[in-house]
């Protein structure tokens, strides 16, 4: 009996983590690039729809993702919107062979020890959110399956043709 219950509650913490919520303001965050050691932050960014996509090299979804979310930031240009991947590898090399595969052309960061992650508070891989350039969280995106990029391009096409 006491197995089944630790079994349902491993099943249903995630569930009552709190998470961040569409209104809230984003995190502020400082990650290095990949693979220069740039420092970047959210605020550089700032005036720009984001879309803030947290990944890792063994996220089979990501593999998914990351062709989606190159097209999508070719066809948006990066003048009103800008793609910020930040991969959550604690090493640098299984991130950096994950992107020689993708060649994204937006910046890409490193959270190794998962800090910035956390205070986003990752239920799973891929999660994304889509900030408004106001830095308020409009959209939060778990996972990636067929059709995903259409729902984020309406909602981002939307928060741009608003804020023109």
């Amino acid at each position: 009996m006491s197995r089944l219950l630790c079994c349902l509650l491993i099943c249903l913490l995630p569930l009552l983590s709190h998470g961040l919520e569409v209104g809230e303001t984003a995190p502020e965050f400082e990650l290095s690039s990949l693979p220069n050691q740039t420092p970047m932050e959210l605020q550089d960014f700032a005036g720009k729809v984001r879309y803030v996509d947290f990944w890792a090299s063994w996220c089979a979804p990501c593999r998914v993702s990351f062709p989606e979310l190159i097209k999508l930031r070719a066809e948006m240009g990066s003048e009103n919107f800008e793609i910020i991947a930040i991969s959550v590898d604690e090493k640098t090399e299984d991130a950096t062979r994950f992107l020689r595969r993708f060649d994204p052309q937006y910046p890409v960061l490193h959270d190794p020890d998962g800090k910035v992650a956390e205070r986003y508070d990752i239920p799973a891989m891929p999660t994304s959110f889509i900030i408004d350039r106001y830095g308020q969280i409009t959209m939060v995106h778990t996972g990636f399956r067929d059709g995903d990029i259409e729902k984020i391009r309406t909602h981002t096409n939307s928060l741009l043709a608003e804020e023109s």
